[in-house]
Order: structure tokens, then C-alpha cells, then sequence
């Protein structure tokens, strides 16, 4: 009996030793297949170009100087225009417009001459705004990428986005409302707007100052000093200056996240998008005497994909005369406001409606 059960237990172990080395060899196959596409993927990703950073174009223009020898950019400048930030389905794949084409662009999309109030009040009509557009042969203020679009948000930024969309349609607080409507500040980078957006560039020895008549001033220091400690948060960063021949360019951290309104007039950043890890690289490309190509890059890999860049050109103004922007709007219309939300908030609590 003995004999019979180890017989039977040798021949079992035989029949399974196939069997096992089967099993070793589908696992080993599977680890180098494993192997061999974790190796492809990285080698794919290593070659991947990165996004290359825009360098402006450079300019063939030597502009004056000061008396202590820096490039004289002083003046009053404005930067209205009719091109849009992003570029428009019908021009996909057209990055520039020849005169008589934009001509006709600029006569077909000029502002409304006339304030729509079939939604309500409505706001000031093109009769109140004396607006100097520039001539702007690009398809989109934004020239890279590209496409003339801005980059795809990263996953965990269009989450957020909409999430802030949704807070601020609540109007629960003032702290709902965008810090221009609040009348604290506007935003850098400045795109076109429809009034009040003359720039004041005055300099001085290591120093620019840039006044927008909108509530904004900049003070860039050109010493090269080291930006501020990250625990230090500012409406319009930290800017840091330098020149590069008669090109002033600016470097600004720092931003604070409470900047996050976007979508207004005057903002180059879309609503909902927190300003908080913007990393902002400038350039004041003088091209003559009466005339800046202004560049602005934004970097931010905790919310787009790859950086962007918009190009606005900039004209002088000596006609142009800057006064005091008094803006009341944070006096009595964010409290009428308010009071105005929670009445049709009560009304539709009344009817048993949930309000969109």
C-alpha cells in the first residue's frame, strides 16, 4: 500500500512539473513584456521635444536714452484693439492677416455701436468709449502655441476651475465678486479693454514705473535683486526688471490666488483660473519711437500643459491725458448687489424654484 501511494504521488509530481514550468515561463514573458513597454514609454517621453519657451522677435530699433543711459520708454501708451485673445474657428490655420484682409476683419467685428438690454440694463455703448485701435496683422493675440489657442488645463485645473465658476455664481459674499468689480485691482498681464486703459511709463535711476489709469501701479526695481519670499503674495506679483538692449524685460512671481475672477474686461486669463503659481515673463519690445510690442508669457504647470504667450502691441499716446479712476462700484452697487441676489433668491424660495 506503501509502495502504491508513493508510486502514485511520483507520477502526480511528474504530470505538475510541466505544468509549473509553464506557468514560470508565462510569468516571465509577461514581466519583459511589462519591461519592454514600461522602456518604450520612457524612451518616447525622454525624446519628446518640451515645449520650446517663445523668444520674442527682436528689434532692428536703438531707442533713446535717459540721462543715466538706460533705454527711454517714458510716455503715455495705449493698446486698444479688435483682435480677439484666442484665434477664431474660421481662421484655423492662419496666423496672419495681409492689410486688406485685416481691414475687412476689423470692419466686420468692431464693438457694438449699440448696448444690448434685452437681458437687462445693459452697460456703456461704443458712444462712450473714444477707443484708437492698433493695426494687428495676427490672427489671436496669442502666438504660441501656435494654434493662436490657449493650452489644454491640466485635469486637476479644469476641476478646479469649475469649481470656482460655480462658487462665484453664488454670490454669497464680496469675496465672490472679481477684485475689479471690488475695485482693489485688475490683472497682470492687462489684454484690451474697453475704456480707461491708458499706461503711464515713467523710469528713474534702477527703477520703472508703470501706471495703468485702470487702478493698477507697478514699481519694478532693475537692480537684480531676488524676488520676495513665497509666503509674500501680491495682486500683480513680484516684478523684477532688467534690459536687453532697449528691450525691457520683466519677471514676476508672487501672485496671489485671490486674483481668480479672469473673464473681464482688461483680463487676459480666463475665468476661474487662480493666479497663485503663475510664473510671468514680460518683454517691452520697442519697435519706433511710437510703438511697443509687448509680449507676456505665462508658465504654470499646476494649471495649463505648456506655457503660453499673447503679443499686444502698444502705441504712444501724447494726446492721451490720465486722471484719477475713482471707482465707486465697492461703495454702494456690491451692497445693492447683494441685497439684489438674496430678494430673487427669497422669490424663488417662494415659488419653490431652485435658482440657476
Amino acid at each position: 500500500m506503501r509502495l502504491t501511494l508513493a508510486f502514485l504521488k511520483e507520477q502526480q509530481n511528474q504530470q505538475e512539473k510541466p505544468m509549473m514550468s509553464h506557468r514560470g515561463f508565462v510569468l516571465v514573458a509577461m514581466l519583459a513584456l511589462v519591461t519592454a513597454v514600461w522602456l518604450a514609454v520612457a524612451l518616447v517621453s525622454a525624446q519628446a521635444p518640451a515645449a520650446t519657451p517663445y523668444t520674442p522677435p527682436t528689434s532692428t530699433y536703438n531707442a533713446p536714452r535717459t540721462p543715466w543711459g538706460d533705454p527711454d520708454l517714458m510716455g503715455v501708451w495705449d493698446y486698444q484693439s479688435v483682435i480677439h485673445m484666442q484665434r477664431p474657428d474660421d481662421l484655423v490655420g492662419k496666423a496672419r492677416f495681409t492689410d486688406a484682409e485685416y481691414e475687412a476683419w476689423a470692419k466686420a467685428n468692431a464693438p457694438n455701436r449699440d448696448t444690448d438690454t434685452s437681458q437687462g440694463v445693459g452697460a456703456y455703448n461704443e458712444f462712450w468709449n473714444a477707443r484708437n485701435f492698433l493695426k494687428n496683422y495676427n490672427t489671436s493675440l496669442i502666438v504660441d502655441p501656435p494654434d493662436g489657442r490657449y493650452p489644454a488645463l491640466t485635469p486637476e485645473a479644469e476641476k478646479r476651475r469649475k469649481e470656482i465658476v460655480a462658487k462665484a455664481r453664488e454670490v454669497a459674499s464680496w469675496e465672490d465678486y472679481h477684485a475689479l468689480e471690488r475695485c482693489i485691482a485688475s490683472q497682470t498681464p492687462n489684454a484690451p479693454q474697453a475704456y480707461n486703459s491708458g499706461t503711464y511709463i515713467m523710469q528713474s535711476p534702477g527703477w520703472v514705473l508703470i501706471v495703468r489709469e485702470r487702478l493698477d501701479t507697478r514699481l519694478i526695481p532693475l537692480d537684480g535683486r531676488p524676488h520676495i519670499g513665497q509666503n509674500i503674495r501680491h495682486w500683480n506679483g513680484d516684478p523684477i526688471g532688467h534690459w536687453e538692449g532697449s528691450t525691457l524685460v520683466v519677471d514676476s512671481t508672487n501672485f496671489t490666488d485671490k486674483q481668480r475672477g479672469g473673464g473681464g474686461s482688461g483680463a487676459s486669463v480666463p475665468l476661474g483660473i487662480p493666479f497663485g503659481n503663475f510664473h510671468l515673463t514680460e518683454h517691452f519690445v520697442p519697435v519706433s519711437h511710437n510703438r511697443i510690442e509687448y509680449y507676456a508669457t505665462i508658465d504654470d504647470p499646476t494649471t495649463w500643459t505648456r506655457p503660453w504667450t499673447f503679443n499686444l502691441p502698444w502705441e504712444r499716446d501724447d494726446d492721451y491725458r490720465i486722471f484719477e479712476y475713482a471707482c465707486h462700484e465697492g461703495n454702494l452697487a456690491l451692497a445693492n448687489s447683494l441685497r439684489g441676489e438674496r430678494v430673487q433668491e427669497a422669490e424663488a424660495a417662494r415659488k419653490g424654484q431652485v435658482r440657476k
